[in-house]
């Protein structure tokens, strides 16, 4: 009895022996199946990520290039609105001088107009002829006058002391081209204002006088040498007379 049970309950764990072995062989066969229809979709995923870095990095360097090419766009056009101002600037001041200059030129031509003016005007009262200029020369931005120039203003004066009418004095300052000419321009005619003044100090009426300082126009001499300029700094007085003035000396 003893023998027969135990022969039962060997031929049973036989049997659960035998079972066991063919789950594990159906188990490890079913994983081997379920792996195998994965893989696939694995290789095909991962594939997808490959091609999806790849583009991504076919972006960046597209937007890395762009912002390099934008940056140096960048550059040359602040390099080309810094020219352009610095040109516009130029541009101005060229301006502004050309402003300066015409405005002298202009002050210039309506002082001789108004001189031109007045002796027209005499003329139709008198009829005046010019007599030789006598000239008297400045040092270099100076209208003050030598005693060698008083010398010849006293010449001038005493030459129509007690005239009466029948005469004009025309005093025109000039100076070389050493300067701006617009201080050229009153530089002359701070000369010929000092030579007015000493000429009404010696008796010489103020309503006799005309005057004009015409700055660098009119050289006698060059202006390239020393010589040339000191003969260039100059006032020419001219006496006017009319025919009766002329009759009465």
């Amino acid at each position: 009895m003893h023998s027969a049970s135990r022969r039962f309950s060997i031929f049973g764990a036989f049997i659960l022996v035998g079972m066991l072995t063919v789950s594990g062989c159906a188990t490890r066969k079913f994983v081997r199946q379920q792996v195998g229809t994965l893989e696939p979709k694995i290789t095909e995923a991962t594939n997808s990520i490959k091609e999806q870095g790849e583009r991504i990095d076919a972006v960046d360097r597209r937007a890395q290039q762009g912002i390099t090419a934008a940056a140096a766009a960048d550059t040359k056009a602040g390099a080309a609105q810094t020219a352009a101002t610095a040109a516009d600037t130029k541009a101005t001041a060229a301006q502004t001088a050309a402003n300066t200059a015409n405005q002298g030129v202009q002050a210039a031509n309506g002082r001789i107009t108004t001189i031109e003016s007045r002796l027209t005007s005499l003329s139709g009262m008198d009829n005046y002829t010019a007599g030789a200029p006598e000239t008297v020369t400045f040092k270099v931005g100076s209208a003050t006058l030598s005693n060698d120039a008083k010398q010849k203003l006293d010449s001038i004066a005493s030459g129509v002391s007690g005239t009466q009418s029948g005469y004009m004095v025309e005093i025109q300052g000039f100076t070389d081209t050493t300067g701006s000419e617009s201080l050229n321009d009153a530089l002359s005619q701070r000369r010929a204002e000092s030579v007015l003044r000493y000429l009404v100090g010696k008796g010489i009426p103020l309503y006799r006088t005309s005057i004009v300082g015409l700055g660098e126009e009119k050289p006698v001499a060059d202006n390239k040498t020393s010589k040339g300029r000191e003969q260039n700094r100059r006032v020419e007085v001219r006496v006017l007379r009319s025919a009766a003035g002329r009759a009465t000396n």
